[in-house]
C-alpha cells in the first residue's frame, strides 16, 4: 500500500454526477492508491448494483471479523438504495460479532431452506473469499446461480466472478466495501462504520501486522469520526472470549513445538480438545499469531482438526519469511505473511506434510 491520505475533501467521481442516495455521502478517498483497474471495476460494480434490486451476501467458513463486517456494511448500504438483501453464511455468527447484525439478517445456510431464496436473487457477492470452495455449503448452493456475480476481496486469486474488485494491497475487505460506499455516494451511519472498522481491526490484527498501513490508520480515524465507537469494536474482536476459550488456548500452548533453530513453532488443536472446552473452530483465532509472538520465531503453524479427515493449516510469519506460496503448495492461497489451506488426511499425515514443505521453505536444519 502507499501512504497517500486515505481521505481528503474531494468529491468522488459519482458525486460529481449527481449520483448521490440517502443522507450525506462519505468524503472521498484518494484512490491513487489503488490501480485504475481496481477503480474500473469499482465503477462497473456501481453501475450493476444500480440495475438489479435484489441481492445475496454470504463470506467464507469461519467467519471472522472482515467478512461479517463487510457484509454488514454492504448489506445497509444496500438498503439505503431500496433493494432488497439476504445474508447467508456457512456457519452460525460467533458471539463477539453478534453486535454487527443489528438488524438480524445473518442467516446460516440450509440447503432445504435456502435453496429457493438463491435462485430468486439477481446478484450473488461473496465476500473476504474469492472461490466457490471457501464458502462451504453456501458455495454449494451458488454452483449454478444464474445470476450476476461479484467478488470483493483483498486475498490474491479469484476466478469465479462476473466482477471481481481484488486488492491485496487493501487492509482489508471492508476498506473496499467503503470505497465502494464511497462512490455510489452512500451515507456510513455510526453501526456502518463498526463494521467496517471491525474489518481493519481484525485484519490488520489490531495494528500490527504488515497490512497496518499509514492509509489504514487514517481509515480507521476516518470511521471513528462517522460515528465507529472504537472501544466497543476492540473490546469486541479481542476482549469478549469466554474462559473456555483460553482453557483450548492452554491446550494449543502445551502442544506447542519448535524446530529450525528455533525459526520455526507450531502447535495443535486437535477435535479432543474442541469437544472438551466446547468450543468451535472459530476460537482459535489469533492462536497462530500467539505463537509467532514466541521471540526468535519467524514462521508459525496451526495444525485445527476441524472434522475427521480434515485439518486446517494456518501460516504466520515475519522478516523474510513469505507463505503464500507454501499455502498454494498445499491446495490454499493467502498473503505473503499470512495464508492458509485446509488439508484432506489425518492429523498426523497433514503434519508430516505440512512440515517437510516448511523444511523445503526453510532448509533441513532442525537443531
Amino acid at each position: 500500500m502507499t501512504s497517500r491520505q486515505a481521505c481528503q475533501d474531494v468529491t468522488s467521481p459519482f458525486a460529481r454526477r449527481g449520483q448521490r442516495h440517502g443522507g450525506a455521502a462519505v468524503e472521498s478517498s484518494d484512490l491513487h492508491g489503488f490501480s485504475p483497474d481496481i477503480l474500473d471495476r469499482l465503477d462497473a460494480l456501481v453501475e450493476l448494483i444500480q440495475k438489479h434490486q435484489r441481492f445475496l451476501l454470504t463470506t467464507h467458513r469461519d467467519p471472522d471479523g472482515d467478512g461479517l463486517g463487510a457484509e454488514a456494511a454492504l448489506a445497509a448500504g444496500l438498503q439505503q438504495l431500496g433493494k432488497t438483501v439476504v445474508v447467508l453464511n456457512d456457519e452460525a455468527t460467533p458471539a463477539q460479532y453478534e453486535f454487527l447484525d443489528r438488524e438480524g439478517l445473518f442467516r446460516r445456510y440450509q440447503p432445504s431452506r435456502h435453496r429457493e431464496l438463491v435462485a430468486t436473487n439477481e446478484v450473488a457477492v461473496l465476500l473476504d473469499a474469492g472461490r466457490l470452495e471457501r464458502m462451504g455449503s453456501p458455495g454449494r448452493g451458488l454452483a449454478k446461480f444464474k445470476g450476476r456475480t461479484v467478488v470483493l476481496d483483498h486475498h490474491p486469486g479469484g476466478g469465479w466472478a462476473d466482477i471481481e474488485v481484488v486488492e491485496p494491497e487493501a487492509c482489508s475487505t471492508t476498506e473496499l466495501v467503503y470505497l465502494l460506499l464511497e462512490r455510489l455516494g452512500l451515507e456510513v451511519t455510526a453501526s456502518m462504520a463498526d463494521a467496517l472498522l471491525t474489518g481493519v481491526l481484525v485484519d490488520t490484527d489490531g495494528f500490527r501486522n504488515l497490512n497496518a498501513t499509514p492509509r489504514a490508520h487514517r481509515l480507521a480515524a476516518r470511521l471513528i469520526e462517522l460515528g465507529a465507537d472504537a472501544q466497543r469494536v476492540r473490546e469486541a474482536v479481542f476482549a469478549s472470549w469466554p474462559l473456555a476459550r483460553f482453557r483450548l488456548q492452554a491446550d494449543f500452548s502445551r502442544s506447542l513445538h519448535t524446530g529450525h533453530r528455533g525459526r520455526l513453532v507450531w502447535g495443535v488443536v486437535d477435535r479432543e480438545s474442541l469437544k472438551r472446552w466446547r468450543q468451535t473452530p472459530a476460537a482459535v483465532e489469533g492462536f497462530v499469531e500467539y505463537s509467532l509472538a514466541v521471540r526468535g520465531t519467524e514462521l508459525s503453524v496451526l495444525f485445527l482438526e476441524e472434522a475427521e479427515g480434515v485439518v486446517r493449516v494456518s501460516f504466520r510469519s515475519r522478516g523474510q519469511v513469505r507463505v503464500d506460496g507454501l499455502a498454494r503448495a498445499l491446495g490454499g492461497g493467502g498473503h505473503q505473511k499470512a495464508a492458509g489451506a485446509r488439508v484432506e488426511g489425518s492429523l498426523p499425515a497433514v503434519r508430516r506434510r505440512v512440515l517437510s514443505e516448511v523444511a523445503k521453505l526453510l532448509g533441513p536444519t532442525d537443531s
